[in-house]
Order: C-alpha cells, then structure tokens, then sequence
C-alpha cells in the first residue's frame, strides 16, 4: 500500500517493489522524495546503491527491516504498488 510522509515540509513516498539481482530476489519498499520524482528517476541517478526497508527473500528466515543493493546487480524492478502518478 501507498503512504505518503511529510518530513521537513516535503512529501515522501513508499513504494512496494520487486527486485531480481544475479543472486536473488527481494520484495520491499523504496521512498521517493517530492511530489514529482518518479520510480525510474531513483534507479537512473547517479548513486550506486539503492536502499530498500521491510525486506523479504526466500534467503531471510525472517524481513530485513533496512538493505542496500548495488544498482549493477539489479537485472529487474517491478513496481508492485503505487499510486497513479507513478510510472516505473
């Protein structure tokens, strides 16, 4: 589910994503800041990890609650929910 934060008079956003990697896959979510960043605009910038908070995989007996992927690992992300101002 969507939620929306203010922090520090901003707007953040929580998205659900899926993420394969070369080694495995994730479920979690990922926060855009501002009313006009979009997914894809978090995976084409030019940091090289992304963090993910609430972290499922079948490698886990039990959620992460915080990981950080290095963006050259990732072979696929998949929005799972968002709202309709958000395209991936």
């Amino acid at each position: 589910m969507q939620k929306k934060k203010r922090k520090a008079g901003r707007e953040i956003r929580r998205v659900k994503v899926w993420v394969k990697t070369i080694n495995s896959t994730y479920t979690g979510f990922i926060y855009l800041p501002g009313k006009r960043k979009r997914f894809s605009d978090i995976i084409n910038d030019e940091r090289e990890f992304i963090s993910i908070t609430d972290v499922e995989s079948k490698d886990f007996a039990v959620p992460k609650p915080f990981l950080v992927i290095n963006k050259e690992l990732i072979e696929l992300m998949e929005v799972l929910e968002s709202d309709k101002k958000e395209s991936a």
